[in-house]
């Protein structure tokens, strides 16, 4: 980020010994770094389906996002797979607008992110699947049963 300096704090390069000024906002450098964080807002949603296990090949700081129903109301497990480091979020549709119902952290410890939540048929869920770190690219995934 760019921030100002007044005159006489910088003594090399000369040309800044009176003071710098530079353009308010973020940087080339800081607009890279925020977009490599987090993932574009609008991303195709996929259907997951019980008993589904899905492969989810994204890199590090990317998401999947899944569309999830039930057929009957009950309590579903959700789980992802592999040597990684993920959180998953489960969101519930309401009026269009998506309501954290709750979310689970591997914390970076040698477990997988796991919840157990109770959908209610007739209702539409979206879950999504950050990947921070991934030992073997390509072998983390996701699954509800």
């Amino acid at each position: 980020m760019h921030y100002p300096f007044g005159p006489g704090l910088i003594r090399k390069p000369e040309q800044y010994a009176s003071g710098l000024q530079p353009a308010g906002g973020l940087s080339a450098k800081d607009n890279a770094w925020v977009r490599s964080l987090y993932p574009p807002a609008q991303q195709e949603e996929e259907t997951l389906r019980p008993s589904q296990s899905v492969l989810l090949h994204i890199a590090a700081g990317e998401q999947r996002h899944f569309r999830v129903s039930s057929n009957e109301s009950r309590y579903y497990q959700f789980q992802t797979f592999g040597t990684s480091d993920t959180v998953m979020v489960l969101f519930e549709e309401d009026h269009g607008q998506l309501r954290y119902r709750i979310g689970a952290d591997d914390s970076g410890e040698d477990l997988n992110a796991s919840f157990r939540y109770k959908l209610i048929r007739g209702r539409n869920y979206v879950l999504r699947v950050r990947l921070y770190y991934a030992d073997r690219p390509g072998e983390t995934a996701v699954m509800m049963w």
